[in-house]
């Protein structure tokens, strides 16, 4: 049986999971999501695509490191890497500049910003958690 304590407690982080938008991996998969990517060979403008391994993608620019889903806001396609222009949808033609903002409908939200974090000299990726987009590593 658990105190009134730790009932409220559990539904503050509840609350919190949902105002911060995170979002339960699928059954059975792992959230955290370990790429062979380093800080140092993530440059301003490189992409790398990690669709099969979480529907990510690992984005650098001169602020530094972050990931996007790759699925699109309309209909939950898997969106695909456009070079310097960002990201293109093939199944409706939602486009989404390098930050993951839609620049050409019909998707009208931006893709997610997940965490990303560094362990063991490898950037890690948390697909559960979505984060402000200004964030970057």
């Amino acid at each position: 049986m658990s105190t009134r304590r730790e009932f409220c407690a559990g539904c503050c982080l509840l609350a919190c999971g949902a105002v911060l938008g995170a979002q339960p991996a699928p059954d059975g998969e792992a959230p955290l999501k370990r790429t062979q990517e380093t800080r140092a060979g993530m440059k301003p403008g490189s992409v790398r695509d990690y669709r099969k391994l979480g529907r990510f993608f690992l984005v650098a620019d001169a602020a530094g490191i972050y990931a996007l889903t790759s699925v699109c806001t309309h209909r939950g396609c898997n969106v695909n890497a456009a070079g310097a222009e960002g990201f293109h949808c093939p199944c409706h033609d939602s486009e989404y500049d390098p930050q993951g903002r839609v620049t050409e409908g019909p998707a009208r939200l931006p893709l997610r910003h997940l965490l990303v974090r560094e362990a063991g000299g490898l950037l890690e990726v948390d697909v559960s958690v979505s984060v402000d987009p200004t964030v970057r590593i």
